[in-house]
């Protein structure tokens, strides 16, 4: 008897630890499923994965940067660089901030100056070439921005379509903000 219960015993150990492999494997598919539906949620709803195409935004952003936006909350802001649609056009643009609704924005072509409320923006990121900066019919001078809009530019302004070109945007074209550059180099973008 002493050998039955001894070999019930082991089987018992057995059984028991193949139940433990199985039930922490089960356990860790368990986890990974809920880790990954939980950022397919997260990438349907609050963040986008968008890759750059073109040179509009040089030296901020180049061709085929691969970056993370989102729009979960987001209210423009002068400065922030977006990736908006633009009605009529195939692909969405990625450009910067420059004004929003009620503001008024001066453009010195001349002198490559941007004053946004009468105040000079500080923007060391924009990409300057010999000459004006070039410029098309829509605001050429003074003006305020409409109502649910904004006025984008590109850092490489003489290689951009933008606002000046388009006319200032809706704000509901806005598809996120640029969160965070993932490729070729990992950090924030000012």
């Amino acid at each position: 008897m002493d050998n039955n219960m001894m070999t019930a015993h082991n089987t018992e150990k057995k059984v028991k630890k193949k139940k433990t492999f199985f039930g922490e494997l089960y356990e860790w598919i368990e986890t990974f499923c809920f880790a990954l539906a939980l950022m397919v949620v997260l990438f349907i709803f609050v963040f986008r994965y968008v890759t750059v195409d073109g040179n509009s935004m040089m030296n901020t952003l180049h061709d085929q940067d691969k970056l993370i936006i989102s729009n979960f909350n987001y209210t423009p802001q002068t400065g922030d660089i977006v990736v908006i649609f633009i009605e009529g056009q195939n692909k969405p643009y990625i450009k910067r901030v420059i004004a929003t609704e009620g503001q008024t924005v001066k453009i010195d072509f001349e002198k490559w100056q941007v004053y946004v409320d009468g105040e000079l923006l500080k923007e060391d990121y924009v990409l300057r070439r010999e000459g004006d900066m070039h410029y098309a019919a829509f605001y050429n001078g003074e003006f305020t921005v409409p109502e649910g809009q904004v006025y984008v530019m590109g850092d490489n302004r003489n290689d951009s379509t933008d606002s000046r070109v388009l006319g200032c945007l809706d704000e509901h074209n806005i598809i996120g903000r640029v969160i965070v550059r993932l490729a070729p180099e990992f950090g924030t973008v000012d």
